[in-house]
């Protein structure tokens, strides 16, 4: 690291340098669970992270340097702040950030969080989602017409495929299109659950002409 670097240029490189060093790959397939936050070492084993274990190592760079790094998070994105500035793409609010006196939560963060939600939806293999749905689908099918079952099916598929296009741009979601995709895959679970007037029995003392009288 040149000597004659200001801070700003300093976290320029050091954010440059990880993102080199540190190719992006999901937890998913690096870790086999959603999310898990890495050691340095263990990013550095691995030679692939997401974003917070990229967070990490930045941070570990600049403490190094004897800049006041710190961790924060919106939940969807994990980034560094210091006394000079952000690096490692900055998110949209510092929900969480890790200070010295411990953590410190900005509730004003958390209504961000069905968009974070629905951001974890558009990321996740579509493939690993329709076998949930497909799973979910056959455990509320219950004694379910063909009809209805297909049309529930359709809308629940339609009502995800929706939500993942709207939702897909982390920096700039399409609310319209998680808004009409969660209304539509709720019409397809309100198809599966409710179930019209059942057909009361009839007993032999309603029929005035049971079968078997000789009637």
């Amino acid at each position: 690291m040149p000597a004659n670097l200001t801070p700003p240029e300093v976290l320029s490189q050091v954010e440059a340098f990880v993102y080199k060093k540190v190719p992006y790959d999901w937890d998913w397939n690096t870790w086999g669970m959603a999310d898990y936050l890495p050691t340095v070492g263990e990013v550095i084993q691995m030679g692939r992270e997401d974003c917070d274990g990229r967070a990490v190592v930045a941070a570990s760079l600049l403490k190094n340097l004897g800049y006041d790094a710190r961790i924060v998070t919106d939940f969807a994105h994990v980034w560094v702040n210091t006394e000079y500035g952000e690096t490692m793409g900055p998110g949209k609010t510092r929900t969480i950030e890790v200070t010295e006196k411990g953590v410190r939560l900005n509730a004003r963060g958390l209504i961000q969080i069905p968009e974070i939600l629905g951001y974890g939806i558009a990321v996740f293999p579509l493939v690993r989602e329709l076998v949930l749905l497909s799973v979910f689908w056959l455990l509320l099918l219950g004694r379910t017409g063909a009809l209805r079952m297909f049309i529930s099916l359709a809308l629940l598929t339609g009502g995800l495929m929706l939500l993942r296009h709207g939702a897909a741009d982390y920096r700039h979601p399409q609310h319209h299109c998680e808004i009409t995709g969660l209304a539509v895959f709720l019409l397809g679970l309100l198809a599966l659950v409710l179930r019209g007037p059942r057909c009361r029995e009839v007993s032999q003392e309603d029929n005035p002409n049971p079968i078997g009288n000789g009637v």
